[in-house]
């Protein structure tokens, strides 16, 4: 049988992806072959004492993540700033409670275009109204926004996965 040559292997194991954010962290996971990246969850910062760590740690018990990639935000020259540095310290903590090695992106670029419109604009008693006001829209407007963040994170991971199959030489995922 042939071996393929050992540059053109792809690494082994699933990756985590984190976009941390002030309110919530989006997580995402890769596929065991470092092909395809997948929205997991999105942790409401407010709500877990030790910013989500114990929650990824216990989705990951059936994911096996091996490596962590963690979105920056990064300023338009590339360089780090007040909040990328929060951001990176955040990565690093659950990074080391998730006993995982971890790799920092910038995540510009990583947000659904969702996330730049408002939402529908909805009546209410003969008044038009944004989606984002009391009731039912305004809880269908924070799901759809912690969707996006776990979207997000599956975004910053697929453009890594996508590097590192085009930095092995490995054909890059083919979308239908």
């Amino acid at each position: 049988m042939v071996q393929p040559h050992p540059s053109r292997e792809r690494a082994a194991g699933r990756v985590l992806g984190l976009d941390p954010g002030q309110r919530w962290i989006g997580v995402a996971v890769s596929d065991d072959d470092r092909r395809l990246a997948l929205p997991l969850c999105t942790i409401d910062r407010r709500q877990e004492s030790d910013d989500g760590a114990a929650l990824i740690a216990g989705r990951l018990g059936l994911e096996g993540a091996t490596l962590a990639v963690v979105g920056v935000p990064l300023r338009p020259d590339g360089a780090d700033d007040e909040q990328s540095l929060a951001f990176r310290a955040l990565g690093t903590t659950l990074a080391q409670r998730l006993d995982l090695p971890t790799e920092f992106v910038s995540e510009r670029f990583s947000n659904p275009i969702g996330a730049l419109t408002p939402p529908p604009p909805t009546k209410v008693r003969g008044r038009r109204r944004s989606a984002r006001g009391t009731g039912q829209g305004a809880a269908q407007h924070k799901k759809r926004r912690m969707e996006e963040h776990a979207v997000a994170a599956a975004n910053i991971l697929q453009r890594w996965l996508d590097g590192q199959a085009s930095a092995s030489g490995l054909p890059e995922r083919q979308d239908a």
